[in-house]
């Protein structure tokens, strides 16, 4: 089965799986040992059995007759249109758009450029999304024209340590910065009801004053790997994110049991987490959970169980491969 990756990333190639910052869509291609190329050099690709368009994240210039699209923002990134993926289906066996960001990003483009999104979706052999929640909207969007699968969230796990060999520290990591997409205040105030040092990850996002938040620590932004070493060491975990996306911070906490509250419409948060997944703007019974977290010592062991138990069930790469494999099968 010979697959390969369209996306805005410019590199060509294969992503080794010792790569030191295993984003999602890298892990996908790992697992399914596919290539990636740029999509502005989509006439190149041809002869496939799978080729894999990544949504863009940013605001582009779509037009409905133009293959080559360039961001607005952006000169160097290239997108697709209906046209490009109709010549992509010319040359390849199957052609398929995955979800990347939330299902209703494409809101804010300009009007002609939601339809010709919309159109890309109806024209291609499959849809590829995050969540449950987002295969219903991906279905009602292209009038079930077209076969849409969650493909669950993935880890390449080669360089990640053995989480029983990481000593836990008595403190709280909350995911996302202090904006709207990440909703970290509403995370901060959960967490501070554990009454233990509190930290928070730094981003391209986040904002100048939020280094000054009384006992908040930022943690400095490093690599995948380095992210993944440290946030084993946590006990407890705090993510109401109203973005609803991959869910990638709740999976990197169930790696090690972290118990994490979060987002329930988020499927790793579900799947791993699901005595503490809540309505993301409940943030009253967030609180109850953190102080039963805290003062019932069993309801945490049991919280942390499940987290392990949910991740190697459903999230380990064997199981995402035999889950992808059945579903390009078919």
């Amino acid at each position: 089965m010979k697959s390969v990756f369209l996306s805005e990333m410019g590199f060509a190639g294969k992503i080794p799986r010792n790569h030191t910052n295993m984003r999602t869509e890298f892990a996908w291609m790992c697992a399914l040992d596919a290539e990636h190329e740029n999509i502005g050099k989509y006439e190149s690709v041809k002869g496939y059995d799978h080729v894999f368009i990544i949504l863009p994240k940013l605001r582009t210039s779509l037009s409905a007759d133009a293959t080559k699209i360039a961001d607005v923002d952006n000169p160097s990134a290239v997108f697709y249109s209906p046209k490009l993926i109709e010549e992509l289906k010319s040359s390849n066996d199957k052609v398929y758009i995955l979800q990347e960001g939330p299902s209703w990003l494409f809101n804010d483009y300009e009007i002609e450029q939601q339809f010709n999104y919309i159109n890309s979706l109806s024209s291609c052999d499959g849809v590829f999304v995050h969540n449950k929640i987002d295969e219903k909207f991906y279905k009602g969007i292209t009038y079930g024209q077209v076969p849409v699968n969650v493909i669950p969230t993935l880890m390449i796990e080669d360089l990640l340590p053995d989480g029983k060999t990481i000593k836990v520290e008595d403190k709280t990591i909350i995911g996302g910065n202090f904006s709207r997409w990440y909703g970290g205040v509403q995370s901060f105030l959960v967490g501070r009801v554990f009454g233990n040092p509190l930290w928070t990850q730094t981003s391209h996002s986040t904002r100048p004053l939020e280094t000054g938040i009384e006992n908040l620590n930022h943690l400095p932004r490093v690599s995948w790997i380095d992210w993944m070493k440290n946030v084993g060491t946590y006990k407890y975990a705090v993510h109401l994110m109203p973005t609803v996306a991959a869910g990638t911070f709740s999976l990197n906490c169930a790696y090690y049991g972290i118990p994490c509250i979060g987002n329930k419409d988020v499927d790793t948060q579900n799947m791993c987490h699901p005595d503490l997944a809540v309505d993301v703007n409940d943030v009253e019974s967030a609180i109850k959970l953190a102080v039963k977290l805290r003062d019932d010592k069993e309801f945490y062991e049991t919280c942390a169980t499940m987290a392990r138990f949910g991740y190697d069930e459903y999230f380990r790469e064997s199981t995402w491969k035999e889950k992808m494999e059945k579903i390009l099968c078919q």
